[in-house]
């Protein structure tokens, strides 16, 4: 049975080129703040998250009547036109990332679906793990996890058997121990962990805490959310008769079942957009003027939860974004009502991006994206009923700006999910022992018919497809009836070993990027898995744990090391892999740019992030207030780490050192402008692995062995390498951060004059690593 070890014996020194984050020398950011002229005030800050807001939604011509507020902000404050969310492009990681101030190297938090075994087999933790609802979920981590619940996050935060949920301080933690009020609305799981210790006051979708709190809503008849009484003892409180579920999501449609995916044009408006009032408008007229928090995250879920079940540019998605600037201007009104609005600091900033879902192939010879499946129509049957209609053809456009080669869609995609564990073991790739490799990621059978890539030109489904199984008895429903299945069930066994001669991987499926897990952590399961992923294009940039595997002999070629993207993590509780899926920044969906792949084949979606992509990668940030400078727009590289330090600096607290810095240039009187910064660019190369039989994206699975893979070989394309394009930003002083443009797969033909890059922290040369 595998049991992660907690620690890792490795020596990790200034002379190693792993050390991209760990030897910089950055003051802390309580001695930065003394600094520049005791920039520490006493006004108030509010953290608004706009989940998965896109940065292009402010040059949107058909988002520019539905947000006045958030336009008004951005023009009369701080727009931060270069921001970068933090990868994987996750919601939980950048969650603790707005905690922290640090990646997830540092913080050892990776959500969002993670794979903890340690939390079920560790007898030294006595307590049952339970979720919000009261539900006894300890066993469940022998499988993938997902966070987003507060009792999870609980769960496994155990200190004391050297497991806390985040391993370094967080903001709200120093605010608490200064003597701040905090208050964290919005979001189960991305909201709490920014108070994770529950020191504040908190109203989350499924409990309100503390229980004076809790009291206080009911006396004021307002509801509390669904599982508040199971935060607390048995009969502690217990909800009102009518309090019913003020988090329930309004009605979803769908083209004839949740098979098909959701409509659209029946689908007009946010979901989400009644518990998003509820909650935003308990903190606006009850926690703003009866608790008076000096820092406060109002986080929710709009536009991401539309845009993953609509898709980004829906007509439900700009019902989202009017929505939340709605709150946007009810916030602003009520501080002004407080005569708060002088002394009150509003950040608004975004998790990540957003992307369509969409299958696409390499670029064609004269650099134009190509689909790998056409989108469809959508028709009505005679019922007024809609359905999936016959295929559609897309549009090559030139850019205007920058000449950039675009390919404009028109319909509804039918093609882009992928289920990683499905397309492994079905490859039946061997070690050089011969042993068979395995994955596994704990889902149920699936039958994903919207996103499959298993449709005719006429839209009805092509039971032919190679990713089409029949009813054969291995996927059954409640009643026993056999179901057809786009991938079998991949339940995590129990015997991890390689005592069958079977190597077992795990992988835990986050939608644009996958973490795969090696219980057994050996080189040879990771070459193989690496050569997998470059010879599948639905698959791009890859990253490697180098302190498991160190660089040179163990290292596959074609990787790049985990520490270059700050996700090497020295107590080990990194991935071994951590691989990308293919998106494409040029292909055009619903009017706005930006596809990649998706592998959360047990959830449908229509839109999701997590890619390495550009579209992903860069996000929204703005600030407004007594602080921050007027009227501004700011090119430099920011990022979703920045955002803490900024934070602490204005509130005069020691955050200690952080990945991300404070936004001097943003404030006033800091006596610091963008000139006074430098920026250089970099491209960071691994190996190239050459003469590699690479295929066609088809998101169905095949035999690597078989005579079928010879249909899917790309004979223009046989090379591979991952290429990271960097930023790295040098203060005034001295300090450097570095921040991440994007990073993709390079497949080509022939063999590329590339060398695995050693990263130079003082930016003086980029060496090969002979290999």
């Amino acid at each position: 049975m595998f049991i992660r070890s907690n620690k890792f014996n490795y020596l990790v020194t200034c002379l190693s080129i792993v050390t991209i984050t760990s030897c910089q020398t950055h003051k802390n950011v309580s001695e930065m703040s003394q600094e520049k002229n005791n920039l520490a005030s006493k006004n108030k800050i509010i953290l608004y998250v706009w989940d998965g807001l896109r940065p292009d939604v402010l040059t949107d011509p058909k988002a520019k009547d539905l947000i006045p507020n958030l336009i008004q902000l951005a023009k009369n404050g701080v727009e931060f036109k270069n921001n970068h969310s933090s990868y994987p492009t996750f919601t939980m990681l950048n969650a603790q990332v707005f905690a922290t101030g640090s990646n997830a190297g540092k913080s050892g938090f990776y959500g969002n679906t993670l794979y903890y075994p340690w939390r079920a087999l560790n007898k030294n933790i006595k307590e049952q793990a339970r979720d919000a609802s009261g539900a006894d979920i300890t066993n469940s981590f022998l499988e993938p996890f997902f966070t987003q619940d507060y009792k999870i996050l609980q769960s496994i935060d155990q200190p004391q058997a050297e497991e806390p949920l985040i391993q370094v301080t967080t903001l709200m933690q120093e605010a608490q121990r200064n003597g701040l009020v905090t208050a964290v609305v919005g979001k189960s799981g991305s909201a709490f962990i920014q108070d994770y210790k529950a020191q504040g006051f908190i109203l989350d979708e499924k409990h309100a805490w503390p229980l004076a709190f809790a009291k206080e809503l009911q006396e004021k008849n307002i509801s509390l959310p669904k599982y508040t009484a199971n935060a607390y003892e048995p009969g502690q409180i217990i909800l009102a008769e009518n309090n019913g579920n003020p988090i329930k999501s309004d009605k979803f449609h769908y083209l004839g079942d949740e098979n098909e995916g959701t409509d659209p044009i029946k689908g007009n408006k946010s979901p989400y957009n009644s518990q998003n009032d509820y909650m935003s408008n308990v903190f606006i007229n009850n926690i703003i003027p009866e608790k008076n928090p000096d820092l406060s995250v109002l986080w929710l879920r709009n536009p991401d939860s539309t845009e993953h079940a609509y898709g980004p540019g829906s007509s439900a998605y700009y019902d989202a974004l009017s929505a939340n600037d709605k709150i946007l201007g009810k916030l602003v009104a009520k501080l002004k009502e407080l005569n708060l609005d002088k002394m009150t600091n509003i950040i608004i900033v975004s998790d990540h991006s957003h992307s369509n879902i969409l299958a696409t192939k390499r670029n064609d010879t004269n650099g134009f994206p190509q689909l790998m499946y056409d989108l469809h129509q959508i028709i009505s049957d005679e019922n007024g009923n809609h359905k999936i209609g016959p295929a559609t053809k897309a549009e090559k456009s030139l850019s205007k700006i920058n000449n950039e080669k675009i390919l404009i869609t028109n319909g509804i995609s039918v093609s882009g999910t992928i289920r990683t564990a499905d397309l492994i073991t079905k490859a039946k790739l061997k070690t050089k022992d011969g042993y068979l490799i395995a994955a596994y990621d704990g889902g149920d059978c699936s039958f994903n018919a919207g996103l499959s890539g298993i449709r005719k030109s006429d839209g009805q489904i092509h039971t032919s497809s190679p990713g089409y199984n029949k009813p054969d008895a291995i996927c059954k429903d409640k009643s026993g009836k056999n179901l057809a299945f786009t991938s079998p069930a991949y339940p995590v066994p129990s015997d991890l070993s390689n005592s069958d001669k079977v190597e077992k991987i795990v992988i835990a499926p986050n939608g644009g990027t996958d973490y795969i897990y090696l219980p057994n952590h050996n080189p040879e399961v990771l070459k193989e898995l690496t050569r997998f992923f470059q010879r599948r294009q639905e698959y791009s940039a890859i990253f490697v744990d180098d302190l498991r595997y160190r660089l040179g002999s163990q290292f596959p070629q074609g990787a790049l090391p985990l520490s270059y993207v700050k996700l090497a993590n020295t107590s080990g509780r990194n991935p071994d892999i951590i691989v990308s899926l293919t998106s494409n920044a040029n292909v055009v969906v619903n009017g706005l740019k930006g596809t990649e792949f998706d592998s959360t084949d047990g959830e449908w979606q229509r839109g999701n992030h997590g890619s390495f992509g550009k579209i992903d990668i860069h996000n929204t940030l703005l600030a407004i207030g007594p602080d921050f400078k007027e009227k501004i727009s700011i090119d430099l590289p920011t990022g979703n780490v920045d955002v803490a330090p900024t934070i602490a600096t204005l509130l005069g607290l020691k955050l200690g050192q952080t990945d991300g810095r404070p936004l001097l240039e943003a404030l006033k009187n800091s006596n610091v402008s963008e000139s006074n910064i430098k920026v250089t660019s970099m491209n960071l190369t691994s190996s190239a692995v050459c003469d590699l039989e690479i295929y066609h994206p088809t998101t169905h699975p095949f035999d690597f062995h078989s005579e079928v893979k010879n249909s899917f070989i790309d004979a223009e394309v046989n090379s591979y390498y991952t290429d990271l394009n960097v930023k790295i930003l040098t203060t005034h002083d001295g300090n450097r951060y570095v921040y991440f443009d994007e990073a993709s797969a390079k497949r080509l033909n022939g063999c590329p004059k590339v060398s695995f890059t050693e990263f130079d922290l003082d930016n003086k040369s980029k060496v090969a690593l002979s290999e």
